[in-house]
């Protein structure tokens, strides 16, 4: 789950962001359908983006059929549009306060019906751009000068979805949304690399490890499969307690190195089968600080010193090599102490056979509080128990 939720959370703001565009693209759709009509009366606009300005530039006087004066004069008209959006498909109105005679217009085309003069567009002047204008005019002949007190106009207030509020804060969420898709794209590949690496690192570390264990392993027959098992049990019981992965598989190397100082321990100590001096017992004791020596170098993985000095200490602060008590011992010497006496318990040496199952039971319940850490313990007697410890080492009996 963890794995597939932020890919899905992209897909679902990126849907978001998507909707948020739509539903402008419909705000301005329905902004650019709706048509506005304007009143000018006396000079005075209804809407402040549009204005219409109508100026008489020449004028004069004549006589009608019936010899009766009457009056011509051209008319100058300005649209003029001060707002923010293109104004298109006008259609001006003007209400004549008396009867013309057209005599000729441009820029437009008219009708003219009663007391009503209808000016629409040509092809070319069919929008009036912000802050800009579009003129027209015409020549009309009546019995006396026109004053035009009353003009409408009506059209389309046209505007793209960059003008609208909210294109530029989801064009803002788009370009974030879009940098973090490709960043956590790159940091995948990067991790999907190191994980790789790592993989490979891993296992170059195990087959060194493992070569290693078999030199420790040789030393003496009776103890083949020993540090494999020791390994085995310290990591099951590592992941019982809740350990993390990476803790987990480092308490498994510590557990097959742990012996690694009994390649200092000459043969003849080492598989005695009478009773050691205490000068042999001496020898076999130093392990734990030739071991630690061996690994001092080792800090690939945290705490393998410990796996090597410690596993012989006792949880009442009676063992060696520096009689540390309780928790003074590291969680992993704590588990080893455990998980190497079990096996060795466990196994043949060649001074005896291996005990009883009951038996180890009894001696890892008896020494709880005194050799071993008796929570470890719990857990060591639950693996056993539970039918669980040769099954881990089935491999390795």
């Amino acid at each position: 789950m963890k794995k597939i939720w932020i890919p899905i959370l992209f897909v679902v703001l990126i849907l978001l962001i998507q909707f948020g565009f739509v539903q402008l693209e419909k705000e301005v759709e329905e902004f650019n359908n709706t048509e506005v009509a304007i009143t000018i009366e006396n000079g005075i606009s209804s809407n402040d983006a549009i204005n219409i300005t109508m100026d008489i530039s020449q004028q004069w006087n004549d006589w009608d059929e019936n010899r009766d004066p009457i009056v011509g004069a051209q008319y100058d008209g300005v649209i003029m549009n001060t707002g923010e959006y293109v104004f298109r498909d006008w259609k001006l109105v003007l209400d004549m306060p008396q009867e013309g005679n057209i005599d000729s217009l441009w820029n437009g085309v008219h009708t003219y019906e009663g007391d009503t003069l209808t000016i629409t567009p040509m092809d070319y002047n069919i929008e009036v751009e912000p802050n800009d204008q579009q003129t027209y005019g015409f020549i009309c002949i009546s019995k006396q000068l026109l004053e035009f007190d009353h003009i409408q106009i009506s059209g389309y207030f046209e505007k793209e979805m960059k003008d609208t509020d909210g294109y530029s804060l989801l064009q803002t969420l788009q370009r974030i949304w879009l940098i973090a898709v490709v960043s956590y794209i790159a940091v995948q590949i990067c991790l999907i690399s190191y994980k790789r690496r790592h993989k490979r690192d891993q296992k170059i570390v195990h087959q060194t490890i493992d070569t290693f264990v078999s030199f420790i392993d040789a030393k003496d027959p009776y103890t083949h499969g020993h540090s494999q098992r020791v390994a085995i049990y310290t990591k099951e019981i590592a992941s019982r307690m809740g350990l993390s992965k990476e803790e987990v598989q480092n308490y498994f190397y510590i557990g097959l190195l742990h012996d690694c100082g009994k390649l200092g321990v000459p043969d003849s100590i080492l598989k005695k089968p009478t009773k050691l001096t205490a000068d042999e017992r001496a020898v076999i004791e130093s392990h734990t600080k030739v071991g630690a020596d061996i690994l001092k170098n080792f800090t690939a993985i945290p705490g393998i010193q410990n796996g090597a000095l410690q596993h012989h200490e006792r949880y009442d602060g009676t063992g060696y090599p520096n009689k540390l008590k309780g928790t003074d011992i590291s969680l992993v010497g704590r588990i080893l102490c455990v998980t190497d006496a079990y096996d060795a318990m466990n196994s043949d040496r060649c001074y005896r056979k291996k005990l009883p199952i009951e038996k180890i039971k009894s001696e890892l319940e008896t020494n709880a509080g005194t050799q071993f850490d008796p929570e470890v313990v719990a857990y060591m007697l639950d693996i056993i128990n539970e039918g669980v410890a040769d099954e881990l080492i089935k491999d390795y009996i």
